[in-house]
C-alpha cells in the first residue's frame, strides 16, 4: 500500500522519480511523464514519489501509461495465472521451480486485477 505523507509540494521532479498530481502517478522521463496503470503498479517501482501538481508539470508531455517494473511476480485474481514481467511482457510462470531458481519467494506476488495484467502483452512462458 502506498504511504500517505504530508510532504510538501515540489516545482521540479527530476528524471527518474515519481511525481504524484491531483490526476494520479507519473513517471518522469526527461521532458515527458508517463501515466501509471494503478497504485499497485507504482509500487513495483520502488522509486521516491514526489508531491507536486499539474501546474508545475504542464510543460511536461503525458507520452502514453505506464506499467508494472521489470521483475515484477503478479498473480492475475480473475484467472490465478502468475506472471514474471520481462521486457514490459508478462510470462506466464509454469512451475513452482522458477520462484526458487530466480530466488523470489510467494510473499513477492502482487495480486492484480485482470485490467492491469492485460496492459501488458503476453511473453513466452517460462517452465522451471
Amino acid at each position: 500500500m502506498l504511504r500517505k505523507t504530508t510532504n510538501p509540494i515540489s516545482p521540479y521532479v527530476p528524471s527518474g522519480l515519481i511525481a504524484k498530481t491531483e490526476k494520479g502517478f507519473f513517471y518522469i522521463k526527461g521532458q515527458k511523464r508517463f501515466k501509471f496503470i494503478s497504485d499497485r503498479a507504482v509500487e513495483s517501482w520502488g522509486l521516491k514519489i514526489v508531491h507536486s501538481n499539474e501546474i508545475n508539470l504542464s510543460k511536461l508531455t503525458i507520452s502514453g501509461q505506464i506499467g508494472f517494473r521489470d521483475g515484477t511476480l503478479i498473480k492475475d485474481v480473475s484467472d490465478s495465472k502468475i506472471y514474471i514481467i520481462s521486457d514490459n511482457k508478462k510470462r506466464h510462470v509454469l512451475s513452482p521451480d522458477v520462484f526458487k531458481n530466480l530466488g523470489y519467494t510467494r510473499n513477492e506476488i502482487i495480486r492484480v486485477g485482470k485490467q492491469e495484467a492485460s496492459f501488458h502483452a503476453e511473453g513466452e512462458k517460462i517452465d522451471g
